[in-house]
């Protein structure tokens, strides 16, 4: 122990006392007066001062009555919260500008009492629009789930805004609402857009498939005389028989496309539009080619992905994409640079795609 840490208990017993006394000073939860409410605060205000000034016990008998229903009503919104748990769903991926379902659900914790009248919303970032939930009774030891549609409009880092559960429970005179919770960070990926044009093309050369070669894949390449040490599962038993000879299947090599995608920085003064729509067209070509089984790669001016064709490298493409941060004036891989048998498609944000090059299949 240092020396030091003697003198500094005292000091951190007393933040810790100075923490606690703060939470006081803000509660859970927040009350407000409805229109209503401030209309029955001000009858009470005025019935207690008449009973003060005239000394009239009906007076000071109505007076006492219209406090009880205030506390009567901070009880009972007070019973209603609590015990209340509620847990966030996240969808498996959230894409810029395209809305995302999000879930809530809500359970009732206590043992014997329900909860009536309950309200859950959140804000949608990208309208201001809030998403409503009613919930008219939620008994004891139940639980509802809620599903509901946000829209992210960029992609990167983003914070929810966090759901609040409040209620106007019992006569409507208060609402008693829970204080922000659960502002999530969450990742936004890229638009995925439909792709037409010349963009959805294979690039490996003119378009066309490699020249077919001899190798161990599922297409019948040509068939031929059996010969000692070929594979005898290979045998095409219709032409053997046919030709009183065994004749033997040959398969054609499958042959795996490869694509790379290189991104460039934009120019000075390229719009920022111009910029999210290029993006988006990098994450459209890469979700393309990976469904149709070609092995991609993302090169990125401050880094790159590995090659992969499964859907989980997909999603590695994307996360970098969202997390990219464009910057003029970088310098970028030249054109063609690649290996053999490797389609170059060139992606300069803000001016579209290119086929820069395509390797020579080996």
């Amino acid at each position: 122990m240092s020396p030091a840490a003697g003198p500094l208990r005292p000091w951190a017993r007393l933040g810790g006392r100075a923490l606690r006394a703060l939470r006081w000073f803000r509660p859970p939860r927040v009350l407000r007066p409805t229109r209503q409410g401030w209309w029955f605060i001000a009858a009470a205000f005025a019935l207690g001062l008449a009973a003060t000034n005239t000394g009239n016990n009906l007076l000071y008998l109505l007076f006492a009555m219209l406090l009880g229903f205030i506390t009567i009503s901070g009880l009972l919104s007070e019973q209603a919260h609590r015990g209340l748990t509620v847990r966030r769903g996240l969808p498996a991926a959230v894409h810029a500008g395209e809305p995302a379902y999000f879930a809530l659900t809500l359970a009732n914790r206590k043992r014997r009492v329900p909860s009536f009248s309950l309200h859950l919303e959140e804000v949608d970032p990208a309208s201001g629009e809030m998403r409503h939930h009613y919930l008219v009774r939620l008994g004891p030891g139940e639980g509802t789930a809620w599903t509901y549609p946000l829209t992210l409009p960029r992609r990167g880092r983003h914070q929810l805004p966090g759901y609040r559960v409040w209620t106007r429970f019992p006569f409507g005179l208060f609402t008693k609402a829970t204080r922000l919770r659960e502002q999530t960070e969450i990742l936004v990926l890229p638009a995925i857009r439909p792709l037409d044009g010349p963009v959805v093309g294979p690039p490996w050369g003119a378009g066309e498939r490699p020249r077919p070669r001899r190798g161990r894949g599922t297409d019948l390449h040509e068939l031929r005389d059996f010969r000692d040490g070929d594979d005898p599962r290979l045998i095409h038993w219709k032409s053997t028989a046919r030709t009183g000879r065994l004749i033997l299947r040959e398969l054609e090599e499958e042959e795996t496309r490869r694509l790379r995608l290189v991104v460039e920085d934009p120019a000075p003064d390229t719009p920022e539009d111009a910029v999210e729509r290029d993006i988006s067209l990098v994450a459209s070509l890469a979700a393309h080619w990976v469904r149709l089984g070609a092995e991609v790669q993302l090169v990125l001016p401050d880094g790159e992905t590995p090659w992969g064709s499964h859907p989980r490298h997909l999603r590695l493409i994307l996360e970098a994409l969202a997390l990219f941060r464009p910057l003029a004036g970088r310098a970028s891989l030249p054109p063609g640079e690649g290996p053999a048998g490797v389609a170059d498609v060139r992606i300069a944000l803000g001016a579209g795609a290119a086929v820069a090059g395509a390797g020579a299949g080996g």
